[in-house]
């Protein structure tokens, strides 16, 4: 299955971060019933995550996950 760009530019702010996540997940949410439940597990593995990662280290330590 071929990856899908992501024409728009990467998201800095608190508000860009959270809409970004919410368009992805929302459009997910019809086609596995993404809910208050999935999301509240996203949350807690961000939360466990050490705050001093950069999004670079967490894409980079889950990338053969996603291949």
């Amino acid at each position: 299955m071929a990856k899908k760009q992501n024409d728009q530019a990467p998201a800095h702010s608190e508000d860009e971060i959270s809409e970004l996540f919410n368009q992805v997940t929302d459009v997910v949410a019809v086609q596995v019933q993404m809910g208050p439940e999935s999301r509240q597990l996203i949350r807690d593995f961000l939360i466990g995550l050490d705050e001093n990662l950069t999004v670079a280290d967490v894409k980079s330590a889950l990338e053969a996950d996603w291949s």
